[in-house]
């Protein structure tokens, strides 16, 4: 078989300066699919740990208190690195895995369906052990939920769940459709708990993914290898809520708990939207805010480092309030406008230094497959110790579980905030 090239001539009849024309195109052709095959795949998770769990032997006090009322998982021995971020961290992580008011079949699902779309095994094995052993669900019943909504077996409540789950990965938001599904059997409150579990068990895939967490002792499940591999996340296309879905509340709403936990933040001035809104739900807030406080202020990380995590998760996820409120903290930490502005363009951006173009790196890479890639995370640990590098996976997965709560609740950004670029 002769090459046809362009006009129809063969390769044998074109000229030698027109045959290493072609041959390059061709090569370059093939290098840019090789690339793009490769942005569309997964990467292999780490067979050993980056960050390794805490031995008994090692642990300082902190970390031995901390550990004592946990099960000797090696997610809790890795985390125990951060005491400080844990601690600020876990309440919010016992509400969600077994305080909130979702059954547990249910809650189960929305944790493993996050689980098999990040592609984190570790998350995939514990929960799919948690998941029949203590919510009735059996070996084929997990295995369908890596097939996804589509597969046969589900009640239709049971498809619009796993449906949130791949619009909250994908969308960043609970389409219109599922959100009336949802309301169909859930309260508010429940949708909301709904959404908070799903993020939160991104963000876990995250960390779990990045750190390096290895599978502990005694754990059968793995991820199916005969369902095809879920969808890499991009850039959400699909327009935002101009209008909330659940309203903000205002002060003359508010019952004596909400009051004492807007009072406990001490905050001077109209209460934003996003602390109204979230008060629909006075269980969780509370929990919710000591996380996020933790990283809106009180990480190790430096402020530049941490408005860079903020505001590039909130571009990737759709999500303007987030931007908005985070231009001025941005200003605050010596970025100037056309820095700000260049945030949105991403890593590779005429003008970051090898550091930030890593943080924004990793911000997408976190976006994309819930993974920090072998490269980004060498040149991350240049800059940063270990605490801190776990504190940047928990501050672009803590804000990206904002963002998804923004978008699906429909917070509106208050005037008088920048828009995105």
């Amino acid at each position: 078989m002769r090459y046809i090239g362009a006009g129809g001539k063969s390769v044998a009849k074109l000229s030698s300066a027109a045959k290493r024309t072609l041959l390059f195109a061709t090569m370059t052709l093939l290098s840019a699919a090789t690339a793009l095959a490769a942005e569309q795949t997964f990467t292999p998770r780490p067979q050993t740990p980056r960050i390794a769990p805490i031995g008994k032997e090692n642990r300082t006090p902190e970390q031995a208190a901390m550990l004592a009322s946990r099960p000797d998982f090696n997610i809790y021995k890795t985390l125990a690195h951060d005491v400080d971020l844990y601690n600020r961290w876990s309440p919010l992580g016992r509400f969600i895995l077994d305080g909130s008011s979702l059954p547990p079949r249910e809650r189960e699902m929305v944790m493993l369906r996050m689980g098999w779309l990040c592609q984190s095994e570790y998350e995939w094995a514990q929960h799919a052990r948690i998941a029949k052993a203590q919510a009735g669900l059996n070996s084929q019943d997990v295995h369908r939920i890596a097939e996804g909504p589509a597969a046969a077996g589900w009640s239709d409540f049971e498809r619009t769940l796993l449906r949130m789950v791949d619009e909250l990965r994908y969308d960043t938001m609970i389409s219109d459709a599922t959100w009336k599904a949802l309301r169909a059997k859930y309260s508010v409150q429940q949708v909301i708990e709904a959404l908070y579990t799903a993020a939160q068990y991104q963000l876990v895939s995250m960390a779990l993914n990045s750190l390096g967490v290895q599978l502990d002792p005694g754990l059968e499940d793995r991820l199916p290898k005969d369902v095809p591999l879920p969808a890499l996340a991009t850039q959400p296309k699909s327009p935002r809520l101009q209008q909330p879905r659940v309203p903000p509340l205002a002060a003359s709403e508010w019952s004596e708990e909400q009051r004492k936990l807007i009072a406990a933040q001490n905050i001077t001035g109209p209460v934003l939207n996003l602390y109204a809104t979230m008060l629909n739900h006075p269980v969780l807030y509370g929990p919710r805010y000591k996380f996020g406080s933790y990283l809106q202020r009180d990480s190790l990380l430096p402020p530049q480092t941490r408005e860079l995590l903020i505001m590039r998760t909130a571009f990737l996820t759709g999500a303007e309030y987030e931007w908005g409120h985070h231009v001025e903290a941005a200003q605050k930490a010596g970025f100037s406008a056309d820095e700000i502005r260049r945030i949105k363009s991403g890593p590779d951006a005429a003008g970051w230094s090898e550091e930030h173009a890593a943080v924004l790196r990793a911000a997408d890479e976190l976006r994309r497959e819930a993974f920090v890639s072998d490269r980004t995370w060498a040149t991350l640990a240049k800059y940063y110790d270990t605490k801190r590098l776990i504190e940047i996976v928990y501050t672009s997965g803590g804000y990206t579980m904002t963002a998804l709560a923004i978008n699906s609740l429909g917070i509106q950004l208050e005037p008088g905030y920048p828009r995105f670029p």
